[in-house]
């Protein structure tokens, strides 16, 4: 099995994982997810890279355009991802009994790690 395919895969599984978790507690709403925080496009924008890694040919990595494409996305992923993680730290800014949460820290080490299996699969051993 090529190392890319259970990078970008484990990275799936975490992003999805940090769609439940809180992204922020704000006092009066309470806990808002990634799903209702609008968190999830980072997982469609990563649709394809995780698509590519599920399915072919196990043993082998992609070519290198495909390779280079699928990075590109994943690191599109990636910004937004880190844009909803500014997006959490600036809705608790200044209020008293907001918090952050873990989810979209997580989202955005889980998109990272999607973007760094993507640029693996280059790699011919």
């Amino acid at each position: 099995m090529h190392p890319h395919r259970p990078i970008v895969l484990t990275g799936a599984v975490f992003g999805v994982l940090a769609l439940f978790l809180p992204f922020v507690r704000l006092p009066v709403m309470g806990a808002i997810d990634g799903l209702t925080g609008d968190g999830w496009p980072a997982l469609v924008i990563a649709a394809p890279v995780v698509a590519k890694a599920a399915v072919g040919d196990w043993s082998r990595g992609n070519s290198p355009v495909i390779g280079i494409v699928l990075t590109l996305v994943g690191c599109l992923a990636t910004v937004f991802a880190a844009v909803k993680l500014t997006d959490a730290i600036t809705a608790v800014r200044g209020l008293v009994g907001g918090g952050r949460g873990p989810g979209a820290p997580l989202l955005v080490g889980a998109m990272a790690l999607v973007a760094a299996g993507a640029a693996l699969s280059i790699w011919r051993p």
